[in-house]
Parts: C-alpha cells; structure tokens; sequence
C-alpha cells in the first residue's frame, strides 16, 4: 500500500499527541497471557521501553528505544529482560546476547528513525533466567490476518507505562484508522505517550491474539492523536524474526 513518503511518516511518528488513548478502555492487565509474555527490556541509567517474547530466545521492541546515539546501541552488558514484572515478583528475565535491527534502518540526527516502519529491533536473549511455565512466545500474525486489517478493524495494545512500570496497562477496542506508507506503519486511535515505544499492538483470531505491529510513538491524523505501530509487513517478515536472520 502506497501512500505518504518517509519524511510525512517521520513527522507523523514524532509529532506530539496532546490527549491520552481515545476509543479505547484501558485497564490492568496483571494475570494471565498475553501479559505474562510482554514485560520490558530495561537499560541501565536509560529507563526502559516495552518488549514482547516472539521465541524461546527473542524478544522485539522499538529500535530507538536501544539507540544510544552518535551511531552506536546501548552495550548488552546494560540491557536486561523481565517477563510479566509485578510488583509481587516477575514471571522471568533473561540477559541481551545480541541485538538484530531492521534491515535499512538509519536514525537521523535528532536520534529518530528515518524510516518509521523499520524502527524496531530484536533483542536476542540467553537462557541464564528463571522462566514461568505460563511464560510462551506470542505468535505472530500470518500474512492473511495482517492483509485483512483495514480502517475500522480492532487491535488491543499491551504497555508498560513510568506511571504503571509494574503493571501491564491494556487498551482494548482499539480501531485502526489507516495502514499507510512504503514500507508500512499502523495508526491506530489508542493514542498514548512515547513512553510506551516497543509495547506489542495485537489482532484476536479465532486462536487467540497475534503479534500485528510494534508501537513506535504517536502522531496526529486529521487533527486526531493516533498511535504509530510498525506494521507487521514488509519490514518485519515472521521468518526473519523467528531465526535464521543474517542481519
């Protein structure tokens, strides 16, 4: 699908959304799948963004999220992943190996990606952690669910917030209003702060949900604040994510 070029799309990331999620009824997500799979990857003196389980040893998030500026990513050494964190304890963890970024992805000066869509990044995980049972790999969506989803159609996003760091916060009932760009973001009208970049956008299917797209900031469309995913197409094929990308 065609549509704005990469520079309308990277003002449409960064702009500034004034209002919290619309269209959308938010709250705890504590208990249960997906939750236990979507927890945060933490930077050692740089906060922390959302990331999601895809496979036994991956996990994905934004890419800026990782980006330490000047050309260079965060050492490994500082970057850690918890599973389902609660206050009462965490479902797992597991320290970085690796960090595999979006094939084409360049950051501009101010630190933002030049192409929104490719602004995501798997973590490559080792097995050194505690891991729950209840804590599976989130599937991701088959190219007939991400080709079916059009205005109107609902997603839910999973986040954790500064506000709620040990609580998973859902938006459910989310609508997409456009999927646009070459290659493709996702704008949907949970709108929410870029505090939530890397936090997992989800389709329900007959099976269960499925990973469809990465939040990666907001934005403005038609006067109306809208979230910014990366689009689970083109950029982030299924293959690439689950192994056996030499990136």
């Amino acid at each position: 699908m065609t549509g704005p070029g990469p520079a309308a799309l990277m003002a449409l990331a960064l702009s500034a959304a004034a209002s919290a999620a619309t269209g959308a009824a938010e709250r705890p997500s504590v208990d249960g799948w997906p939750g236990y799979s979507v927890g945060k990857v933490n930077i050692r003196g740089g906060g922390f963004c959302t990331a999601t389980l895809i496979a036994e040893d991956r996990a994905l998030t934004a890419a800026h999220c990782l980006h330490a500026g000047g050309g260079q990513w965060y050492p490994v050494g500082r970057l850690m992943v918890e599973l389902g964190p609660h206050r009462a304890g965490r479902k797992g963890y597991a320290s970085v190996r690796g960090i595999l970024p979006a094939p084409g992805l360049t950051f501009a000066a101010d630190g933002s990606a030049d192409q929104p869509a490719r602004d995501w990044a798997i973590l490559e995980l080792n097995r050194d952690g505690n891991r729950d049972a209840a804590v599976t790999p989130i599937a991701l969506a088959s190219r007939s669910v991400r080709t079916s989803l059009a205005p109107g159609s609902l997603v839910t996003v999973v986040a954790y917030t500064p506000q709620r760091p040990f609580v998973a916060t859902l938006a459910e009932d989310c609508r997409v209003k456009e999927v646009l760009g070459e290659p493709e973001v996702l704008l949907h009208d949970c709108a929410s702060t870029a505090a939530v970049a890397g936090a997992p956008v989800f389709a329900e299917t007959a099976a269960g949900a499925v990973l469809v797209g990465i939040q990666i900031g907001t934005g403005a469309l038609d006067g109306e604040p809208v979230g910014v995913a990366a689009f689970l197409e083109r950029t982030i094929e299924p293959e690439a994510l689950l192994g056996g990308a030499d990136r």
